[in-house]
């Protein structure tokens, strides 16, 4: 019998995940609401605030405009009427803001109304007071305050911002009190919903307390696994390391002994047939000139194959970094393949170079040979130039360019074994290499630093 197994996230654990999801969007929900109501009452109460304020401005200008018409009527001097003058304006705009903030309170609104009434009763009072004191003296303020008409006014203007704050006052304490008691239904569903929430956490911490377990014999063996893995690949890269440094010394041997045999062997022989054919030419010269002309073109043919042997030589082994070192090397490199590829050079070596280890001659020139035929091949440049200098902590070598630049995948690309032999050798004595933009970006700068040994 076949048997199917199921991907799918099982059906409870969904469950508590939407369950999860309402809960938290309701205490969201509950607490945005809650702000939203706490920011209301903080309106009111500052609206209650307000409202005050405007009350008692209100009476204290009324005060101070009824003691500056005291000043006036006792010393005639109209400077005392400005506070009067000033409260008209202010006692406008105070009105005006009351009505305002009392737009939506019918009791405050007809408060309001009857201390407007009072106010303009007041008014009225104070203006006849002045018109009085102007037409008949102090003697006729005085008569007229028998009257104690504007005594009644100011008390019923009292009586009226008392009745005012006290309004104000129970709203404010009916504002509160609901909103108390909507915190606490708020504060209710919020334990409620978090309770829920705390129980629905704990099954959460079952579900991922046995998973853990089921799971760690798991993880244990991937780790033992992954670990047996990074061994070997540690261990077969350690090897391929072994492997590369001995195939590089064993070609660079290789080469040696085969450009050595070139150059005794065949050399002696090429030379021992130049010097036959030159003794026949001299002795056929005058018997067979037909015959001497094509020793001769014999000769110059056999003059070209020594010079294809010369140069099969120095690709081998340069005969130069044995005789004359590294520097010499470099620079008589440099100078014959910029001739033949049409490149202007320039070399910026500051030593001889001769007391260094041979491999590490072996391993710069290879890497400045390489780098030169990259740079012919590839780089489309007019200029390169090689620097090799010595730093306190090794030797750094350096092939610059103005060409087109070197691609960021040229490390990974399938054909770039040059560049890949060329850090290789760098890495095999310790050191490092690098390909990067040239300088301001222009062209492609190839470097390379072997360490001095501690």
């Amino acid at each position: 019998m076949k048997k199917f197994t199921s991907t799918s996230i099982p059906l409870y654990i969904t469950f508590l995940f939407v369950t999860c999801l309402f809960i938290l969007i309701g205490n969201a929900y509950s607490a945005y609401q809650n702000l939203e109501k706490l920011k209301a009452n903080n309106e009111w109460l500052e609206h209650n605030w307000r409202v005050k304020d405007k009350l008692k401005n209100i009476n204290v200008l009324i005060m101070d405009s009824e003691s500056s018409l005291r000043g006036y009527f006792m010393s005639g001097n109209e400077v005392y009427l400005r506070p009067w003058e000033i409260a008209k304006s202010k006692l406008d705009s105070d009105f005006k803001e009351l009505e305002r903030l009392l737009q939506n309170q019918s009791a405050q609104v007809k408060n309001l109304a009857e201390l407007r009434r009072l106010y303009d009763s007041k008014a009225k009072f104070f203006e006849d007071g002045i018109s009085t004191y102007r037409e008949f003296g102090l003697t006729g303020v005085i008569e007229r305050a028998k009257v104690g008409e504007g005594r009644e006014v100011m008390d019923e203007i009292r009586l009226l911002d008392l009745i005012m704050e006290k309004e104000e006052n129970e709203v404010l304490a009916d504002r509160r009190q609901r909103f108390y008691t909507e915190y606490k239904d708020a504060l209710f569903f919020g334990t409620a919903t978090n309770s829920i929430a705390l129980l629905v956490l704990i099954l959460f911490y079952r579900l991922i307390y046995r998973s853990f377990y089921k799971q760690r014999g798991i993880e244990n063996a991937l780790k033992t696994a992954n670990d047996n893995l990074e061994t070997t690949v540690l261990k077969r890269t350690e090897q391929l390391s072994v492997l590369s440094h001995h195939l590089l010394n064993v070609s660079e041997k290789e080469k040696a002994q085969l450009a050595r045999e070139l150059h005794d062997e065949m050399g002696s022989n090429l030379t021992a047939i130049s010097m036959d054919i030159s003794v026949v030419t001299e002795k056929l010269k005058n018997k067979e000139p037909e015959l001497a002309k094509q020793l001769q073109r014999t000769k110059r043919a056999l003059l070209d194959t020594v010079d294809l042997k010369r140069r099969i030589i120095e690709d081998l082994r340069p005969s130069m970094l044995d005789n004359l070192g590294l520097s010499a090397s470099i620079q008589h490199y440099c100078e014959e393949t910029t001739a033949v590829a049409g490149l202007d050079y320039a070399t910026d070596i500051t030593e001889d170079f001769d007391t260094i280890d041979p491999a590490w001659s072996i391993a710069l020139f290879r890497i400045t040979q390489e780098s030169l035929n990259n740079v012919i091949k590839y780089a489309q440049a007019t200029k390169v130039k090689i620097s090799l200098k010595r730093t306190d902590n090794g030797l750094w070598l350096q092939v610059l360019d103005n060409g087109i630049g070197m691609q960021k995948d040229a490390f990974t690309k399938p054909k770039s074994h040059g560049i890949l032999g060329m850090r290789e050798r760098a890495l095999l004595l310790g050191g490092s290499f690098s390909v990067k933009p040239g300088e301001n970006n222009i062209g492609t700068a190839i470097e390379a630093f072997i360490p001095f040994k501690a």
